[in-house]
């Protein structure tokens, strides 16, 4: 029997999918471990690996919404049939995707990036298969790496991003620049599926789109750019341009949603509070410093993050949730991270934020935002959030009402810091302040308890020592 290729399941919130891009073609051949598809979901995009080793035939092509676990696919081994009507259509696409793996396959081996020193053969686990992260073998693909041929940093042997940079920066220029030009040469293999589809749909011209893909293929993103910016149309500052027509589907789709139901299943109600933050400007200043030479840069975000931490131990109430008929009070605090891409909104979660450090708190808050913006967040990185903490300060906002990420009971909104006036006595001096809006689920926490949250807040950051200990 063949081995069926299933969309996977990313969380238990994962309502819908799709592949993004098939990454072997109808008809090709797939190993144990190599990567199958990409699979974009409400929240991030995955990778997916075969879990067999065969010639694969594509149910599903790339766009198509599945549920999760819904067969997309067959892998069919060396001794099994392929049936004429699985996969019917798809051998045109599969022709011209494959060429140009064929492509690169029929170069002799002389012509074929060399590594500058001799390298370890690469780590392999159980089957044969070559111990590499997913992020690594896209980057291999990308600069035209053998990755058979990389010794492993990483744990155990493995295969990470920096050992393929480090191959490539040693491979010759020249040659990766003429085997992409080879593989990127044929008009039909040079563009994704889901890449033609949407170009369609927009009215895009793929010949004067330039591809960011491996090889210089052209992807989805390299056509929704073209499509805001054609040189037909004034400027625009960012984003769409007018009369685009925007597909609300992924993370869109999903805050969509979400949003609409937190306002319509919860009791949602606001709070301002302003807090002087000179001594917070003052301690930032000296961290930054400090550790300058670490390249670490603590925010005003990641201060306020550990004094919310540190705040929801004192007030439990606001570190729960709402269920049938109890209030659960959680043992750990989570906190979520709103962070804006281009596609909406993504909360990744700084968990157990009320024991770390300034330190630890700021480089994993900057793991997490740069990983949200480069589409590399794993489902760890976005599960558990007890609480939210959604800042718009940089954008010169002076305060707003943020929605309620459900289940949760409480999210706070950080704004400007501006120039206030504070009193020495009878004598105006300047202020470094800033407000803070608090919303909370009034089914679950009082007007009362929501203030005092918000007031333990203010006294953190205006105390700021007292994140040091």
């Amino acid at each position: 029997m063949p081995t069926e290729i299933y969309l996977v399941k990313a969380g238990m919130t994962m309502s819908e999918g799709m592949v993004e891009e098939w990454c072997i073609p109808d008809g090709g051949k797939v190993k144990v471990g190599q990567l199958l598809y990409r699979m974009e979901t409400e929240k991030i995009n995955l990778d997916v690996e075969a879990e067999a080793s065969g010639t694969v035939k594509h149910l599903v092509e790339p766009g198509v919404s599945c549920v999760p676990g819904q067969v997309i696919g067959y892998i069919y081994g060396a001794n099994e049939t392929i049936p004429d009507d699985v996969g019917a259509g798809a051998e045109a696409e599969a022709e011209a995707a494959a060429a140009p793996a064929a492509a690169q396959e029929s170069t002799p081996a002389a012509e074929q990036p060399q590594q500058a020193t001799a390298a370890a053969p690469a780590a392999r686990g159980d089957g044969e298969r070559i111990l590499s992260s997913p992020a690594a073998r896209r980057l291999a693909g990308e600069l035209g790496v053998d990755i058979t041929t990389i010794s492993g940093s990483g744990p155990g042997g493995r295969i990470v991003e920096a050992d393929v940079q480090a191959a490539a920066d040693a491979a010759p220029a020249a040659k990766r620049a003429d085997q992409a030009t080879a593989a990127g040469g044929d008009e039909e293999a040079r563009v994704s599926p889901l890449a033609r589809r949407v170009a369609a749909e927009l009215g895009v011209d793929l010949s004067r789109v330039q591809g960011t893909g491996p090889n210089g293929r052209i992807t989805r993103a390299d056509v929704e750019a073209a499509a805001r910016a054609p040189a037909s149309r004034p400027a625009v500052a960012e984003g769409p341009a007018p009369g685009d027509r925007i597909p609300v589907k992924g993370i869109r789709k999903a805050t969509a949603q979400r949003m609409f139901e937190s306002l319509q299943s919860t009791a949602q109600l606001s709070m301002d509070m302003e807090v002087e933050m000179d001594e917070a400007v003052k301690l930032r200043e000296l961290l930054v410093a400090e550790w300058q030479e670490e390249g670490i840069r603590p925010t005003y975000t990641d201060l306020i993050i550990l004094a919310v931490a540190k705040a929801l131990r004192r007030h439990p109430m606001l570190n729960s949730e709402l269920g049938e008929d109890e209030i659960l009070l959680h043992e750990d605090v989570h906190v979520g991270m709103a962070v804006a891409v281009e596609a909406g909104l993504l909360v990744p979660v700084i968990r157990h934020a009320d024991s770390r450090g300034i330190k630890g708190l700021a480089i994993e808050a900057k793991r997490l935002a740069d990983a949200a913006r480069n589409n590399k967040l794993g489902l760890d990185d976005m599960a558990g959030g007890t609480f939210t903490v959604s800042a718009l300060g940089m954008f010169g906002v002076d305060s707003f009402t943020p929605i309620l990420n459900a289940p949760q009971v409480g999210i706070l909104g950080v704004n400007r810091i501006y120039d206030g006036v504070g009193w020495d006595g009878d004598v105006p001096v300047k202020r470094k302040r800033m407000r803070l809006s608090l919303t909370w689920d009034h089914r679950v926490v009082d007007g009362a308890p929501a203030a005092q949250f918000l007031a333990t807040v203010r006294d953190l950051l205006e105390s700021p020592y007292r994140l040091l200990i």
